[in-house]
Order: C-alpha cells, then structure tokens, then sequence
C-alpha cells in the first residue's frame, strides 16, 4: 500500500523557508494528513468595532443567551449591526466574543509599547509586544503566515492590499520581524504567484512532483508500521491495524477522484486603483481569486490581504456616512465616536458593515474557485481557515487591546467549531484571554499539532499564553 500523491502532498508541501529561520519561540511539529491541504488567509479591516453592535444577538435584541450557540439561533440583522452581510455565511464562520492583544500590556522588556491603538496592529498576527517607536520592527518575531509558509512550504508567500499600507500599518512580518510590504496591484500579485516560466500541470499531475520521495517515505513508514506492529499485542496492534486499513480506504478513496495538482489560470484585469468607493471591493475581489487560484495550483499556502486602513478616505464618501468639509472618517468620526460622541454610532457602524461587505466577497471569491486538490469537490474556502480581524478593539483611542473583533471562517472545520457564537469570558470583567491562544489554534488547524505557543519570546511558558482557544477546537 502507498499513500497516494495528492495526501502526501497535502502532508508535506515544500520547505521554500528552512526551518532554521524561524526562532525557537514559535515551535513546531509537523503537518497532518487530509483529504486536501489546509490553507490560511489572514484578512485585516480597519477602525475596530464597538461590540456591542459586532455581535450577533437574539431575535429580541438582547445578547446572546449562551456563551456557546449556533449562529443559526441568532441574526446579525438589527439596528446599527455591523456584521449583516455575514448573514449568509453564518454555517462557515465562527464570531469570537472576548478575545484580547493583551500582549501589549506585558511591558517585560525595555523598547516596547504597552497600548493599543492602530499603529499597533502588527500585534494581532506576531503575537509580540510593539515596538515603543511605533515606526519599528518586531523585534526577530515572525508573523503568522510567514511561520505558516516556512513550516507547510510553498513557492509563495502572497502579501496584498486595497491602497497603500507603507510598512507600519503592514500585516505580515519576516523572521527577523521586518514588516513585508503589501502589493497593491491584483496583476502584480498574479506575477508574484505565477511567473512567466510557470506551466500550469496536466491532469493526474501534481502542481511539485514529489513522486519520487513519497514512494520512498511511504514505502518506508508502511514497512516501519509493519515491523512495529510484529511486537505488539492486544489494544495497541489493533490501533496499528487501524491506522494501515484507514490508510488503504484513503488511497482506494484517491483512485478515479479529482485528478491531483490540476488548476486553470486567469490573469486579472484590474488594477490596484480604486478610483472611488466602489473600486474598494472590486480590488479586493480580484486579490482574493488570485489567491485563490494561487492556493489551488499548489503556489501558496499561506496569505494576507489587508483591505483599506484608516488612512485612505473612502468611508466618508459612502452615503450612509456622508463626511464633508474635509472631515475623515477615522480621525473626525471615529476617534469623537470613542471619545463619547454616542450621535455617531449609524456612520461609524455604516462604515464598519461596508468592511464586512468587502470581506463577504472574499469568501464568495475563495468559494467559487473549485479546490483541484480535493478529492470530495470541495471548494478553496473549504480548505482555508480565514482569519478576520480588526486593527484595534473595543474602547478610547490607544487603549483598545481588549475585545478585539474575530471572525474564524472557512475551512477550519476539520479541527476548528464553524456556525457558532463563542463567548470567551465575561464581557465587563478584567478578565482577559489572550489572542495568542487562538493563533496557536490556527496553527494546530493547519496540522501544526505540537505548536503549543506562538509570539512574545518573554512569554513562553506562561499557561495564561499558551496552548489553543479550547472552546474553539472540534
């Protein structure tokens, strides 16, 4: 029996970053095996949430009634929600109540920052504490989908966004903690995942032919089992004898399925201009089908897109906001908003439920792209764990590290709970949980089972810090 071509690749990947490179703080283990390999996408909006309006509720309005329930029971759709066009997605994500960067309040070395505020939001994918300078790196520690890449391997690591975000807004951070500038271009982003000399592979083919090592490697574990299970007896042969005929229902499963490694090109057309408002999503879906057929044809594993920050103005020409004179949308109304200007709340959550548009249309973009590695049909949003988040959390400008707004939606089905509401831990009380066990979540997601802790190097150790968000896993 040998384990067929399309599992050992989603087990495996390749190595385009050495282990070496990464730091001993972000541990490792080794990827599982499944139907089809687990990608990530991590996706950044600005102007965080009020969470009061980010939450799903209860039909009457009121907060829902249990600190586990299925988003199927509850509605995004109430006065100045902000999550209403999650509504028909709520069987693929997970709406996280009560996660915090509470990082940045460790202060354990000198040349940090202990606030969030937006220049801070670096933190949500290194897990590190800031630097104090606000214009720095983070300090040797990587970011998670530059961990993810080193770890699964892929040709690619894809980093884009809608407008400018410079290098201290950025989202992805190499392993020095340097900040990787975005590409704003979807035609330039299509260049980095599919150069010129790139052929896509013919059907049967793997996108990385790894036919030679994984006759040798799965030769050699099936003949390891085999040895090993000559000198066991009772309960522990019959796991042996499990694991080999679950691994021959796998290959038996793989003959005459979707052919492996096949994927279909399609260039964008659209630049990275917005022009106006509209151009918002519109970039952002060309961005999200060129990672999508960028994880299909085996180019990337891992990715981010940051759509808008809180620099670029195009929230205040949306009509619901309607801003004149000059005013901006972030600076004007909502830093007032938080400084108790309560009258804002329709604008600030008009403009937060426009972000929740542009990330609906990622999803829609990853579920209409056929998964060519998946032998069930699936599609790329079956197969990635997305990750929503935004720049800060709930409360006063600069100190917002607390209730940080999440969205888990995706693949992450397989060890990860999807369609549920979770709540964390009581709202109002100093509580926190901190946002570095869900990113250790993500990990384990994605087969990296022995990560028992990912960020700060201060904090390994720490049980507060480490191991996975429990109510979150399967």
């Amino acid at each position: 029996m040998k384990l067929s071509r399309r599992h050992f690749n989603a087990a495996l990947g390749t190595a385009a970053l050495g282990a070496g490179m990464l730091p001993g703080f972000a541990r490792r283990g080794a990827a599982q095996n499944a139907d089809a390999p687990v990608r990530f996408l991590g996706i950044r909006t600005p102007h965080g949430a009020d969470r009061d309006f980010w939450i799903p509720k209860q039909l009457n309005g009121a907060d829902p009634a249990s600190s586990d329930q299925p988003l199927a029971e509850l509605t995004f759709e109430y006065d100045n929600n902000a999550l209403s066009p999650m509504m028909p997605w709520r069987d693929k994500i997970t709406v996280l109540d009560g996660i915090d960067t509470q990082v940045v309040k460790e202060a354990t070395r000198a040349g940090v920052r202990t606030f969030h505020g937006h220049n801070e939001q670096g933190v949500l994918l290194t897990g590190a504490q800031p630097p104090e300078d606000r214009e720095g790196n983070y300090d040797n520690h990587p970011s998670l989908d530059f961990f993810l890449h080193g770890e699964l391997g892929s040709p690619a690591l894809l980093t884009a966004s809608v407008e400018d975000s410079s290098t201290w807004k950025c989202m992805s951070y190499d392993e020095g903690g340097r900040p990787r500038r975005a590409e704003q271009n979807p035609i330039a982003l299509y260049n980095q995942a599919f150069p010129a000399d790139f052929t896509p592979p013919g059907a049967g083919q793997p996108a990385l032919d790894y036919s030679a090592g994984e006759d040798a490697i799965s030769g050699y574990g099936e003949s390891a089992l085999l040895r090993l299970r000559e000198r066991l007896r009772g309960s522990e042969a019959t796991k042996i004898d499990s694991h080999l005929e679950a691994m021959a229902r796998l290959q038996n499963a793989n003959q005459g399925g979707v052919p492996a490694g096949m994927c279909t090109l399609q260039p964008p057309t659209r630049d990275g201009s917005v022009g106006n408002f509209d151009g918002v999503e519109q970039i952002a879906r060309a961005h999200a089908n060129v990672i999508a057929q960028a994880f299909g044809c085996g180019r990337a594993r891992a990715a981010t897109l940051e759509i808008l920050n809180d620099y670029p103005n195009w929230f205040s020409q949306l009509p619901e906001v309607n801003l004149s004179g000059g005013q901006r949308f972030h600076e004007d109304l909502v830093h007032s908003y938080w400084s108790g200007a309560s009258e804002l709340l329709v604008p600030y959550m008009a403009g937060l439920r426009w972000s929740a548009t542009h990330v609906a249309a990622v999803l829609e973009e990853l579920d209409g792209v056929i998964d060519p590695l998946d032998p069930s049909g699936g599609t790329i949003l079956d197969n990635t764990i997305v990750f929503w988040h935004s720049e800060f959390g709930h409360g006063g400008h600069d100190n917002q590290e607390t209730r940080q707004p999440c969205v888990i939606a995706g693949g992450g089905g397989r060890t990860l709970r999807l369609g549920r509401y979770l709540r964390l831990r009581s709202i109002e009380s100093d509580e926190r949980v901190p946002h570095n066990k869900l990113l250790t979540s993500i990990c384990h997601a994605m087969g990296l089972n022995s990560t028992d802790f990912f960020g700060d190097r201060d904090l390994v150790g720490r049980s507060d810090y480490s191991g996975p968000l429990l109510p979150l896993m399967v």
